[in-house]
C-alpha cells in the first residue's frame, strides 16, 4: 500500500492505485477464495474470484501485480501481456513489490 512509483517525473502511489482497481472490480460482491496451501511462513495461500474471474490474474494483467516467478508460472502470460502493453506499473519506474518490502 505504501509503495511509490514514478511516472513522468511525478510520484505515483501505485499501491493505492492497485487497491482502488481491486476494490472497483470487486464492488459489493463477496469474492470466493480457494486455498492453495501454506507458504514457508505458514500463511494461507489462496486465489480469489469474482464471477469466476481470478482477481490475481486481473491485477497482474492490468499491471498492478506481478507473477512471482520464483514460486509459480501461473500468471506469467498475464504479466507478459501487461509488460508488452505498458500497463499499470509497467508504464512507470518501480521496484518489484518483493524488493520494495525487503528494502522498506
Amino acid at each position: 500500500m505504501k509503495q511509490i512509483c514514478q511516472k513522468n517525473d511525478q510520484k505515483v502511489r501505485c499501491g493505492i492505485l492497485a487497491k482502488k482497481l481491486l476494490a472497483e472490480k470487486i464492488g459489493t460482491v463477496i469474492p470466493e477464495c480457494i486455498s492453495e496451501g501454506k507458504d514457508f511462513y505458514k500463511r494461507t495461500l489462496a486465489e480469489c474470484f469474482v464471477k469466476n474471474l481470478s482477481l490475481s490474474a486481473y491485477l497482474v494483467r492490468k499491471g498492478y501485480a506481478f507473477a512471482y516467478r520464483k514460486y509459480s508460472t501461473k500468471f506469467v502470460e498475464d504479466e507478459d501481456y501487461a509488460r508488452a502493453n505498458n500497463l499499470g506499473m509497467w508504464s512507470m519506474k518501480f521496484e518489484y513489490p518483493w524488493d520494495y518490502r525487503k528494502n522498506n
